[in-house]
């Protein structure tokens, strides 16, 4: 499936997406196509908003820390109709980037453990429980689904200094 990348300023990135009924092949090709996307984009996640589809639909790979430092990723995983339903008071800071947003980087306070309720591409309702590194990747795939972006939960004084780079992400990748 060919898929168009939406970056920001592109209205549909703040669509909040639309539940998926039915797990039909063309939903599981999207995923795939998504997967493959991000691998071959240098990203770790995906939402349909970024290739041009309001659905609650995302795919991931996870961060697996090796024993001798170095870091890895998982198996992709596919998220379909996800929801939050739970999220740990402690909080942590880190920077934030979205291929959405190239080159930006922006810290972002989020919580550091979450409960995530979701059906999988075989219809199978999953929940987990993620910590660290893994949940913000989830939290920020979750936010593309509901037609919001990082930068919505970046503190104003970090944001009013990149109104320059997001003017020119805005101008660049959406000119016609």
């Amino acid at each position: 499936m060919k898929l168009t990348f939406c970056y920001y300023g592109n209205p549909i990135l703040r669509k909040k997406g639309e539940t998926i009924t039915e797990i039909t092949d063309e939903i599981r090709d999207l995923a795939i196509s998504m997967i493959d996307y991000f691998d071959n984009n240098n990203g770790i996640g995906l939402s349909a908003q970024q290739v041009g589809k309001a659905l609650k639909l995302f795919v991931l790979r996870r961060y697996i820390h090796l024993p001798d430092g170095k870091w890895t990723t998982s198996e992709p995983y596919v998220y379909i109709n996800p929801k939050i339903v739970a999220r740990s008071k402690e909080t942590w800071v880190e920077d934030e980037c979205c291929m959405s947003l190239p080159k930006l980087y922006l810290p972002v306070e989020r919580p550091l453990k979450i409960k995530i309720e979701s059906t999988n591409l075989e219809g199978h309702r999953i929940v987990e429980e993620i910590e660290g590194i893994n949940a913000r990747v989830i939290m920020h795939e979750n936010d593309h689904v509901n037609g919001v972006l990082f930068i919505d939960r970046v503190e104003d004084k970090y944001l009013k200094l990149a109104e320059g780079k997001l003017r020119e992400i805005k101008k660049k990748y959406n000119s016609t």
